[in-house]
């Protein structure tokens, strides 16, 4: 059976060593921001410097009102004996600048800045000193450049009309192939897969919006098999056999890349370049946030954990439309629970196959949102729940930035005996409650939607073999999670 996925991070015997001399935290009230670099957290003895990313306390409580936000160049990375979350804590990107001027293309747009480890979105309307031919793209894990989404693309032809959208940061996908609009036909809602919105004049998918739009930046993982996108290594009960994570490292997810200008003149290089209508900046990447418990972390009624992708901003409007485009969301980033006991996760309403959007964990992409000076009106990637998610269509309308990719949900914990009948050992020491009662079976299973392993005829598949069939039917954790066992 396989050790502990996280042993070459944190040894365990030094980890118990430190979190059984360290202090406790409690967040205060309000919104907490501890830099990964540096930063100084305010323990229940006194104040403590903290370098490098790597926190050590006995027991870690979040309060229902507090906010504990992640930021800085390293992985965020928590080892205690207890993690209690009742408010949350955030390692998500940060979003990109909305466009709310007009005619202001000496000033960049700044793209959102990456979570914990993560990439900055590009900037709209990057070049200062002359005329912008396309957005910035987005920046990798890092700020690594050129792995973000990339930019969209001026427009400078009368008949175009509008700049194109920046493509949306990857990380295990591009865009969210489970997002529960269908993509378009054409080049209708690019978006879902990442891209930028096409250019120029016309509704979603017209044969007159021609200017091509940024693409979606690289994803993280290149082999065939979907069900080894992790860090670390799993076990596969069906097939006896260990399953090892294609990620080599703690990384964050990447940023959206900006959107394209509109030529003010319709002139290619115009001295008039000041004139010109912006497009948005892009989403920050999700950061890298990992919780060591060395006893249990417990999630409740209303907490949460999250590196989300930021979103990106939406471009200039002017006139009867949009002039510049949007920028790209984020990648969500990666999302690691490990925990020697248990985790205890307090599942939120109902699941997202049911349009609930409120999820206890999360790492999901960011999208493009606009300045509410013209519909549509998007706010962010979710409607109030119980609503459908937005018509391609709608949010196609205009040239808006691509979908951010999904980063990765794991949680590590150790195995049982299916006694929860959930059908895998590697659930059993995740423990799922609603409504203060605890799940088992079924609805386990549709809260936590784990998608299995893969079989040797391309199956997913439980531990006993049985086929699990999820398309886009997720439960309270987006993306679906891997599991993967600790001894």
């Amino acid at each position: 059976m396989p050790r502990l996925p996280l042993a070459s991070i944190v040894p365990l015997f030094a980890a118990s060593l430190a979190v059984a001399q360290g202090p406790s935290f409690v967040a205060p009230a309000g919104e907490t921001v501890l830099n990964t670099a540096f930063t100084q957290v305010v323990t229940t003895t006194g104040p403590i410097n903290v370098s490098g990313g790597l926190f050590f306390f006995d027991t870690v409580t979040i309060p229902a009102g507090a906010t504990v936000v992640g930021t800085g160049p390293n992985p965020m990375i928590w080892v205690v004996n207890d993690m209690i979350v009742d408010g949350r804590l955030s390692a998500d990107g940060g979003d990109g600048a909305r466009v709310d001027t007009l005619s202001s293309a000496q000033f960049a747009k700044s793209g959102g800045v990456g979570g914990p480890a993560g990439g900055n979105g590009g900037a709209g309307t990057p070049a200062t000193t002359a005329q912008s031919l396309y957005g910035q793209s987005g920046f990798g894990p890092g700020n690594a450049p050129g792995l973000g989404g990339r930019g969209g693309l001026l427009s400078f032809v009368a008949a175009c009309g509008r700049g194109s959208g920046g493509g949306g940061g990857s990380f295990a996908t591009a865009g969210d192939p489970w997002f529960r609009t269908p993509a378009g036909t054409g080049t209708s809602f690019l978006q879902r897969a990442g891209n930028g919105g096409m250019g120029c004049l016309g509704v979603s998918g017209s044969a007159n919006r021609t200017l091509l739009p940024g693409t979606a930046g690289p994803v993280r993982f290149v082999d065939a098999r979907p069900d080894n996108d992790f860090f670390g290594l799993g076990y596969d009960f069906a097939a006896q056999q260990f399953v090892q994570g294609e990620l080599s490292s703690l990384t964050g997810g990447a940023g959206g890349g900006g959107g394209g200008d509109m030529s003010n003149d319709n002139t290619l290089f115009s001295s008039n370049w000041p004139l010109d209508a912006s497009g948005g900046g892009g989403g920050g990447g999700g950061g890298c946030l990992v919780i060591v418990a060395l006893n249990r972390i417990v999630v409740g009624d209303t907490g949460s954990i999250t590196a989300n992708g930021g979103h990106g901003g939406g471009g200039e409007q002017a006139g009867s439309s949009n002039k510049g485009g949007g920028g790209g969301g984020g990648s969500g980033g990666l999302l690691i629970l490990v925990a020697a006991n248990e985790i205890e996760l307090h599942v939120k309403g109902e699941t997202y196959a049911n349009n609930d959007y409120d999820f206890v964990l999360s790492a999901d992409g960011g999208v493009c949102r606009t300045s509410g000076y013209l519909p549509p009106y998007i706010v962010g990637k979710y409607p109030p729940n119980g609503q459908p998610t937005i018509a391609g269509n709608v949010y196609d309308s205009y040239p808006h930035g691509g979908f951010g990719g999904m980063g990765v949900v794991q949680m590590i914990a150790p195995i049982g005996n299916n006694t929860d009948g959930t059908n895998t050992r590697l659930d059993d020491n995740i423990r799922l409650f609603r409504n203060g009662t605890p799940l088992t079976g079924a609805e386990k299973q549709r809260y936590l939607a784990w998608r299995g392993f893969i079989d040797a005829n391309g199956v997913r598949v439980d531990d006993l073999g049985n086929a699990i069939v999820i398309g886009d039917d997720e439960g309270d954790i987006r993306p679906t999670p891997h599991l993967l066992p600790l001894l």
